[in-house]
């Protein structure tokens, strides 16, 4: 089903005045992450940054998929700022512990939607698009805040085989629905 929405387009062209913002990008383990070079993290960086910018957003953001927890070396956030896009990949597997964790950092806080928001996502705000890698029979749980509020879209492919050309198919999926916000056609 996603390949009928493969389109060709120069991903350094960029897009009119977008509404898109912050993406997520929710695939792979902790265990494949950690396994990953500083160059090829430096690669996927660059790519889901410009093909980001390409399509008008500022910031993404980069979840393992699951909530198996790492048998390997663990891995620290990095954060990279890539034509315009501030790129933060996260290795917080389970969205319950992730959120449990921030708001016990948070003492001086009432907690409310929009304060949660603030602690989770920052700048950012909460994300407009959750691209999640994958079958689309199954939910990451590393994402429990960002699913209930997020536009999906579900690539069918590995955290490893993700390429521009996917990235960039996925974020046109989003540019091409038609949101009636509850609204019926007359």
């Amino acid at each position: 089903m996603f390949d009928r929405f493969r389109r060709q387009r120069d991903v350094k062209t960029p897009v009119a005045a977008s509404r898109l913002r912050h993406v997520v990008v929710a695939g792979g383990e902790l265990d494949e992450w950690a396994s990953m070079s500083s160059e090829r993290w430096g690669e996927r960086i660059a790519v889901l940054a410009t093909v980001a910018a390409a399509h008008g957003a500022h910031w993404v953001s980069v979840f393992p998929f699951g909530a198996r927890p790492s048998t390997g070396p663990t891995m620290e956030p990095l954060v990279r700022e890539v034509s315009g896009v501030r790129v933060c990949v996260l290795p917080h597997a389970d969205g319950r512990a992730r959120i449990a964790e921030t708001l016990r950092g948070s003492t001086d806080v009432v907690f409310d939607e929009r304060s949660v928001e603030e602690l989770l996502h920052g700048e950012a705000g909460e994300p407009d698009l959750v691209v999640v890698l994958g079958s689309p029979d199954r939910l990451p749980p590393s994402l429990v805040w960002e699913l209930a509020y997020s536009e999906l879209v579900f690539v069918p492919v590995e955290w490893v085989a993700l390429d521009s050309d996917r990235f960039d198919d996925a974020l046109g999926v989003f540019f091409g629905r038609e949101r009636r916000f509850g609204g019926v056609d007359e």
